[in-house]
């Protein structure tokens, strides 16, 4: 029992209650007995110290009392950071449940919070290991945990000065590699032409994601299936350093001696499996060593990838090389060695999941995927079954295409029959044009056939169709028709009035948004949106809101499930160019974002800190507070970023990897705000009441929680003339005049003549918070 009274460790405290006035702070005093028996480790507890200037208070509990260190930076989870720890007196054990305010005048004047609190393991041989000046030691708690090390240092006669360092975990700790939606390409007449394009070989395959992690390789199907064990060939053959974290984009085929590539040999090697001639062709790279490489250019994708192939050196894993020629010449070229055809990809694109006109396909013959949903009995010396009977999806109904009775061997024959068999019902599935003939045996729709034809017949029936194989990668529900779709104007009224001083137009907003969608998309892609719609124009005064799915929305705006108090509600998104210009469409005119992406709804990726003066601020001094966060997150080794609001203030942007509640990272945006307060309080303000923010700057930290929105970088702002939420770097920010200074026309000459993106390095390597546990 580790019971403790006023006797055993009364003489420990004297210097703390020396210090204390107890008629008038509510500390505890620690004459009273604490019982401890029911903990079964001791304590520790951070407490998050707002005194003079900011703290945190690392308490350990140790004979009876708690030894305590003010750690001025808190605590960091970076083994790289060495924090000074200042040894002070003992506090009680009942210090450990203490939280409130102690009152001005008092030693330690300021609130007190909870800020972490848990289990500590000291090593049996603890005061020896004090006494040295050198204890190491393990942390259970919400915030922080593992191993940790206190040293003394040898700075002069400061024997009270520590340093707290988080020990290195003996086993790294992993990232968490989700599947991801592939992008998929769009099918057109005719290949594109253009410097911004380049060309790839359409492989006939099975489209495979392959992650890398500590040494280990899954591969998934395009449908997010583990298809490991299916290709083991490929992933022995992906020999990676233990320390790439990685997810690749390509295509398993099957290539003869002669390069040939089949489809339906690579259907025969799976059902014999048989790895001989199986090669994985990668063209795109998402996601490596804890970046989103959705979020750059293909270009640079491309570059990387190709270097990241290099280092696996192995025959069966092939860089998919890009070529930037005539995409007319590539596709005639393509044809005439009898391949597949040709992908056209844009340059400057970044990945989005889903199919969008940044990818584009041109196919050399007609071929695409039906559902089976019946056959035919055999005739003459044929066993087996005669033909398959083929359908394509229309509205959710099932539309007979024709029969496909060519291309098979004796032995798929055979096979295929089995699989018919297993499935056969007395019902047709066909819903549209079902063939009316006896002797037919219906299936369910349940099995997929790849099939080659010449044309489509005016009744919607192949002609000329020849088998190629099973397809076991796409669900049946997904099979319809494909079509070329020709370039199409995408917007209604484009010569409808938004901004009527400027006279701009629809179109004008729209082309707007095409122009810096390059910049704009890694910052809005996959984000839940709140937007400012507008669609009479700004000048109505009838602007609004809209967070949720409506009727006669765009289908290029995304939409996914979000859970809103004990309701379920379709809220919205985006994942490509076009749905920007969707957006705009529907009467958009701002874009304001969520601070996650909605496929980790609950870990957000940035703070957005809002500086918002109030009348009889000047803009001096709004700068002024951009810069006193920026010295804050400095020091904390955070980076940060900023942009003018297109509105009154500035927004600082700070970039983190998403392993944290929004709990977590609304206390820590509010702790930041706050910390600016305590500097000039005449000048700043936390509180959100108007009446407080007269000639002061309303440091905005309530952008953090969960729903909360700001709006997005590059976004127009919907008033009587237009301004931009324009991003610049900090420099450039110190030669601006006012929030709103760049207006639609100068932000396009600005993007135009600029030399780099002051925000390109936003998410390339975002770091861990400080203080923040995992």
């Amino acid at each position: 029992m580790r019971t403790q009274t006023r006797s055993e460790s009364g003489k420990r405290l004297r210097a703390y209650q020396k210090k204390r006035d107890f008629s008038k702070t509510t500390e505890p005093k620690g004459s009273k007995s604490v019982n401890v028996s029911g903990w079964p480790h001791p304590w520790y507890v951070v407490q998050e110290h707002h005194a003079r200037r900011l703290h945190y208070d690392f308490r350990l509990e140790l004979d009876g009392v708690l030894k305590s260190w003010a750690v001025p930076k808190g605590p960091s989870l970076n083994p790289k950071d060495k924090r000074l720890a200042i040894e002070v007196e003992d506090h009680p054990l009942d210090y450990a449940m203490f939280e409130g305010t102690i009152p001005e005048g008092e030693y330690g004047a300021g609130e007190v919070y909870q800020w972490d609190r848990g289990q500590w393991f000291p090593p049996p041989d603890v005061h020896e290991q004090l006494k040295k000046g050198r204890l190491e030691f393990t942390l259970k708690g919400k915030r922080l945990s593992g191993r940790w090390l206190l040293v003394r240092t040898k700075s002069g006669e400061k024997k009270n000065q520590w340093l707290l360092i988080r020990r290195e975990n003996k086993k790294k700790s992993s990232e968490t590699l989700k599947f991801i939606p592939p992008q998929l390409a769009r099918l057109v007449e005719t290949p594109p032409e253009g410097k911004d394009w380049i060309h790839e070989i359409k492989f006939d395959g099975y489209r495979i994601q392959a992650h890398i992690q500590s040494g280990t390789v899954r591969l998934w199907s395009r449908n997010g299936n583990d298809w490991t064990e299916n290709f083991s060939a490929i992933a022995k053959a992906m020999q990676f350093p233990e320390d790439v974290t990685a997810i690749l984009d390509g295509e398993v085929v099957w290539q003869g001696p002669d390069g040939k590539i089949d489809f339906q040999a690579l259907q025969n090697s799976l059902e014999a499996k048989d790895s001989d001639h199986l090669l994985y062709y990668v063209f795109d790279l998402l996601y490596l060593n804890r970046e989103d490489y959705r979020l750059r250019p293909l270009k640079d994708r491309k570059a990387e990838l190709e270097k990241l192939i290099r280092k696996i050196n192995h025959k069966r894993i092939r860089f998919s090389e890009s070529f930037k020629v005539s995409g007319k010449d590539f596709y005639r070229a393509a044809c005439a060695q009898g391949l597949e055809g040709i992908v056209s990809k844009r340059l400057n694109a970044l990945y989005a999941s889903g199919r969008n006109d940044n990818w584009v396909k041109v196919k050399c013959k007609l071929e695409q995927e039906f559902v089976i949903g019946g056959y035919t009995e055999p005739r003459g010396s044929r066993i087996g079954f005669g033909a398959l009977l083929l359908g394509v999806y229309e509205h959710g109904r099932l539309r007979y295409a024709g029969r496909v009775g060519t291309g098979f061997n004796t032995q798929l024959i055979k096979d295929i029959k089995k699989k018919l068999e297993k499935i056969e019902t007395k019902k047709s599935p066909f819903a549209i044009d079902a063939p009316k003939e006896r002797g037919v045996h219906w299936v369910k729709p349940e099995l997929v056939a790849e099939v080659a034809f010449s044309e489509w017949t005016s009744d919607q029936r192949l002609r000329a169709p020849v088998f190629r194989g099973l397809r076991s990668d796409k669900p049946p529900e997904q099979i319809v028709r494909e079509r070329p779709q020709a370039k199409k104007q995408s917007l209604s009224n484009p010569d409808k009035i938004y901004f009527k001083k400027e006279k701009i137009t629809k179109e004008q907003v729209a082309d707007y948004y095409r122009k810096v969608a390059r910049w704009i998309l890694p910052h809005v892609m996959d984000r839940p949106l709140a937007l400012v719609r507008c669609p009479d124009g700004t000048s109505a005064r009838k602007c609004f809101f809209q967070k949720h799915k409506m009727k006669g929305m765009p289908e290029s705006i995304g939409t996914f499930d979000l859970k809103e108090k004990d309701e379920i509600k379709q809220a919205l998104t985006i994942h490509h160019e076009e749905g920007l210009v969707g957006l705009v469409q529907w009467g958009t005119i701002e874009i304001h974002t969520w601070n996650c992406r909605y496929q980790q709804i609950e870990r957000p990726d940035q703070i957005v800190m809002d500086f918002d003066p109030g009348p009889g601020v000047s803009w001096n001094e709004v700068l002024e507070a951009a810069f006193e966060m920026k010295s804050i997150l400095d020091r904390l080794k955070l980076k940060c970023f900023t942009k003018l609001s297109g509105g009154k203030g500035i927004h600082v942007h700070i970039p983190f990897q998403p392993l944290y509640t929004w709990d977590q990272v609304k206390s820590f945006a509010r702790a930041l705000a706050e910390e600016v307060e305590e500097r000039r309080p005449d000048r700043y303000v936390t509180n959100m009441s108007k009446r407080l923010r007269e000639k002061r700057i309303f440091v905005d930290y309530l952008r953090n929680g969960r729903g909360a929105t700001a709006i997005a970088p590059y976004c127009l702002r919907a008033r009587d003339v237009t301004s931009v939420a324009m991003p610049l770097t900090w420099k450039q920010l110190r030669q601006t005049r006012a929030a709103d200074e760049f207006n639609m026309a100068r932000a396009l000459d600005w993007l135009k003549r600029r030399r780099s993106d002051p925000w390109k390095d936003y998410f390339v390597s975002p770091p861990e918070l400080p203080f923040l546990s995992v």
